[in-house]
């Protein structure tokens, strides 16, 4: 298009051009009307150029019914350079996929492969194509199969794939719960034995939410092994993504790298000596105590990718590698079971890799970050053929702490100075799980085993030594001293061991994380790391107790002593109940022995993990290792209240603040730049959704509630939905879909959106977005038909209101009493004010109720620069909810509107009236034009 578009705007610039040098001063009514439109026509193409926005090729495409399949054909010669190719004459028609396992390409231009699926009887035709190369790559390292070169398959070459695609172009990759849903179904139907997921995301909730229950569904009754990516998010503790890392049902694979990868795949010019998980492999715990990484697999490859990339094949990294490697390793030990007549259970198969895998360090608590150890198919292989005769049983625990009935854990975690200083004792129930279509009589009721208990380190866990466990589960008690251990990272184990067949290895583990912070003095707090020696891959961590009334912290890094440039992971977390960990994270090379500084946010009272790690490749051609010289200095104001919430009225809001830690700098600057109006659905329908891919593996069928919303712009502005209830949850949510679109009155889309709603430009205008839940519970959807949404606009930069500080309570009105700044001593508390915006500044047209949000921050980094003053990391919100509408004093006086006008108008008013009931008096009612004219006539001079 801009092709053609640059090519008209020359002809009409051209013919402009021409036209003036012809007639240079056109004088003739005629020649200045074409002059006009020669300059319209290309105004009007420069402006079309300027606001022109792509939105890909339109396709038409052909569907009908063969009398066997539905059948389907693209016309792509709009996308091709020569007119004479992509006709739709020439098309091979494609139906779908699995029967035929035919594609078609888009174009040689572009190079994209594509497949069709019909659904609903030809109403619908999907045309797939991958958004990223991601998806070939993982595909081709589990299975690629390549007879002429066999160097270059994958694990398992011989396997068969069934790819389901759960990313959405509309959302740049992102998964969606209906596409996550419905590949389960697929899973299900065609029978897979394996599924691979090389996706994730955080969590709030380890081992929580509707794909999470559908998952276990998946393994527990149609036995399929559930395999996925733990994460990318590493090198601190807790960072495993969900699902992979934090369900129980799925088996989360870190990524490892050894020095023949590094070599080969990475091209490093001197490889490590030994093998190590990368980098930015996740790390457990999870939340609730659970390991989370089970074990590790190979996590780069070179691998193939599609033909748009205009390459065979690729260099990439990560979990989502790892996970594939993994899947096709246990692709070939289900492949070796089924030959053998062993039974396949995901049960004994998790069993078979994780109490045969290869440790990758002895350090117990390096287990947090590579799980059992490195995958080895041939020991898991014979681990099956030895228990070929044992019941198909996983062994579940479930945690709570002695006098607590909830949370239930997966584990035991302690993560705090006052958990650490006593003794805590744990009740643990252990369950044993068979199938869903296990026998009652023949595998449920002779079921009994006597285990031993082990403890990985008596003098810390003591636990009973032995207990018999039969179908209805047992319980037993677990007593944790923690009190003289040292501080710092400490893992242990409780596992059990078959009396009758210790060759079994543990048949249950339950996993200990002990987390002893370091306690800091002086004002401010401050801990100080001197000399500490990295070479690559090298990761130090250190547990702080962050200081009751902390906000922030500053960190000043220090390097020396080395010569090549290291690359450098600085990662912190910490972990509040019910939230996602907080964590700051930042990527930093030193070219050269140098000074950086930091400041992040902190919250106070909680343990902070401190991890600093040289990146696993860096610096491996050196022999030098990196001296790193490490100061965190902890500040903070205490505020008596996190969030700010003016009421709408002209009285100012008080804030107390108090400083714990030592003598700070006030200086309160609070912004509103974002207004948030709240909508309620203006319709709502339920739809059983009709096809097999939305038909549960229980028999259900899934329902959609679809609910649509009208919001109107008075002026063009960035906007963004959000749903409070929904949004930023997608494993962890019991509804599996939460898409929106956005489109204007033509039915023009703008915006698509799902669990992270992004910001999207609109012009003035009237929209809809329409929002589609889907759950198999009506019920449930009921609830949720008067959905408030909240359109969240982003204020002009001209239009953001800046609050002011008052020391007094009359500040806002009488307009003195302004509060800039002061120093807080310790322990001391100093109150202001914080005033609400003046009436002229309220954005127009903002309905009351609404409300505006921004920030507000109250201190200012000091340790780093004295001349240019940094407002502190640690911001919180503030909003504002606008008021009732000022009322108009004319209509509160009774005055009407009409005295207003001047008297000309009304002159022109009365002369009009005239005239209407003149023409109304001669005004027959013969026929019904005339009778609908009388009637507007008489309803006008009524007004």
């Amino acid at each position: 298009w801009d092709e053609e578009n640059q090519e008209a705007i020359s002809g009409a610039l051209k013919q402009l051009n021409e036209f003036e040098k012809k007639h240079s001063k056109p004088y003739d009514a005629k020649l200045k009307k074409s002059q006009e439109d020669l300059q319209n026509r290309l105004d009007c193409l420069r402006k079309q150029a300027d606001g022109f926005d792509d939105r890909g090729p339109v396709i038409d495409v052909v569907v009908w019914h063969d009398g066997d399949v539905w059948r389907v054909a693209v016309d792509t010669q709009g996308l091709e350079d020569k007119k004479d190719s992509g006709k739709l004459a020439d098309f091979v028609p494609l139906t779908n996929y699995r029967i035929e396992r035919k594609f078609g390409i888009f174009s040689k231009l572009d190079a994209c492969s594509f497949v069709a699926n019909v659904y609903d009887d030809g109403n619908l035709v999907s045309i797939v194509t991958d958004c990223s190369p991601h998806a070939t790559h993982v595909a081709g390292i589990a299975a690629a199969f390549h007879p002429e070169e066999p160097v270059l398959n994958g694990v398992a070459p011989g396997a068969q794939l069934i790819s389901c695609r759960i990313g959405d172009t509309r959302l740049g990759s992102m998964e969606t719960g209906t596409g996550l849903v419905r590949a389960l179904i697929a899973a299900v139907e065609h029978k897979c034995d394996l599924i691979n997921m090389s996706y994730g995301e955080p969590a709030l909730l380890p081992d929580y939410g509707r794909f999470i229950d559908i998952v276990n569904e998946v393994v527990d009754k149609h036995r399929i092994i559930f395999i996925s990516s733990a994460g990318n998010n590493g090198p601190a503790l807790n960072t495993v993504g969900a699902p992979g890392g934090t369900s129980s049902s799925i088996i989360g694979i870190g990524a490892y790298v050894s020095p023949a990868m590094a070599a080969g795949a990475h091209c490093v010019v001197q490889p490590p000596s030994e093998g190590m998980e990368y980098t930015w492999s996740s790390r457990g715990p999870t939340a609730d105590g659970d390991l989370g990484v089970s074990i590790s697999a190979p996590g780069g490859a070179v691998a193939p990718v599609p033909t748009w990339t205009l390459q065979s094949r690729m260099l990439m990294n990560g979990t989502s590698m790892s996970s594939p490697s993994a899947c096709g390793g246990v692709a070939l030990l289900v492949s070796a079971m089924k030959a053998e007549g062993i039974p396949v259970s995901p049960y004994t198969v998790r069993k078979a890799i994780e109490n045969t895998a290869s440790s990758i360090s002895d350090a117990p608590e390096e287990k947090l970050t590579t799980g059992h150890g490195l995958l080895q198919v041939d020991r898991a292989y014979e681990y099956a053929r030895q228990a070929k005769k044992l019941p198909l049983v996983s062994y579940r625990i479930s945690i709570s702490q002695v006098g607590k009935s909830i949370p239930k854990l997966r584990g035991i975690y302690l993560r705090g100075s006052n958990s650490c200083q006593q003794t805590s004792e744990w009740t643990v129930q252990l369950n044993p799980k068979f199938h869903d279509d296990a026998s009652n009589l023949e595998q449920l009721v002779p079921f009994e085993e006597c285990l031993q208990l082990h403890s990985t380190d008596s003098s810390v866990i003591n636990i009973p030594e032995y207990i018999l466990l039969t179908n209805n589960g047992r319980s037993f008690n677990i007593v944790v001293n923690p009190v003289n251990i040292s501080s710092g990272l400490h893992y242990y184990e409780v596992y059990g061991m078959d009396c009758r067949a210790p060759w079994r290895g543990p048949i249950f583990r339950v996993p200990i994380t002990i987390i002893k912070p370091i306690a800091l003095s002086g004002e401010p707090p401050v801990l100080s790391l001197s000399k500490l020696y990295f070479k690559s891959g090298h990761i130090e961590r250190r547990f702080i107790n962050v200081p009751i009334g902390a906000s922030w912290a500053e960190v000043t890094m220090r390097t020396s002593a080395f010569d090549t440039p290291r690359r450098f992971f600085l990662d912190t977390v910490q972990m509040c109940p019910l939230k996602r960990p907080i964590k700051w994270e930042s990527v930093v090379t030193f070219s050269s022995p140098s000074i950086k500084n930091f400041s992040f946010p902190v919250e106070g009272g909680l343990t902070l993990e401190l991890s600093i790690a040289q990146f696993w490749s860096s610096g491996n051609a050196s022999h030098e290792p990196t001296c790193v010289d490490f100061e965190i200095v902890f500040h903070g104001i205490f505020i008596d209240q996190k969030v700010i919430a003016l009421d709408g009225s002209e009285s100012p809001m008080r804030i107390v603040a108090r400083s714990l830690l030592a003598s700070e700098r006030l200086v309160p600057v609070a912004t509103l730049n974002k207004i948030k109006i709240p909508y309620r659905p203006v319709d709502s329908n339920f739809c059983p959704l009709p096809t097999s891919r939305d038909r549960l593996p229980s028999g259900k069928q899934i329902i959609a509630l679809t609910l649509t919303y009208k919001f109107k712009l008075e002026d063009g502005a960035e906007v963004k939905p959000h749903l409070p209830l929904l949004n930023n949850r997608i494993y962890d949510n019991k509804f599996e879909s939460q898409f929106y679109r956005i489109s204007d009155s033509n039915k023009c889309v703008y915006s698509s959106g799902d669990v992270y709603p992004s910001y999207v430009k609109l012009p003035k205008g009237e929209y809809t977005l329409q929002l589609y839940i889907r759950h198999e519970n009506v019920q449930i959807l009921e609830k949720l038909k008067q959905l408030v949404l909240f359109i969240e606009r982003k204020l002009e930069k001209k239009d953001c209101i800046q609050l002011s500080f008052y020391s007094e309570p009359d500040g806002p009105i009488i307009g003195n009493a302004a509060f800039k700044s002061s120093v807080l001593v310790p322990g001391e508390p100093e109150a202001f004010y914080v005033g609400p915006p003046s009436r002229e500044k309220l954005p127009k047209g903002a309905p009351p109720g609404s409300v505006l949000v921004g920030s507000i921050t109250y201190g200012i980094v000091s340790s780093f620069n004295k001349k240019d003053e940094q407002h502190a990391p640690a911001s919180y919100s503030i909003l504002c909810i606008i008021p009732p509408s000022k009322v108009d004093d004319t209509k509160e006086k009774g005055v009407s509107v009409e005295t207003k006008k001047s008297i000309s108008e009304r002159l022109n008013d009365e002369v009009v009236r005239d005239t209407k009931i003149k023409f109304l008096s001669g005004l027959k009612q013969d026929n019904e034009d005339n009778k609908s004219a009388w009637t507007e006539l008489v309803a006008s001079l009524k007004v």
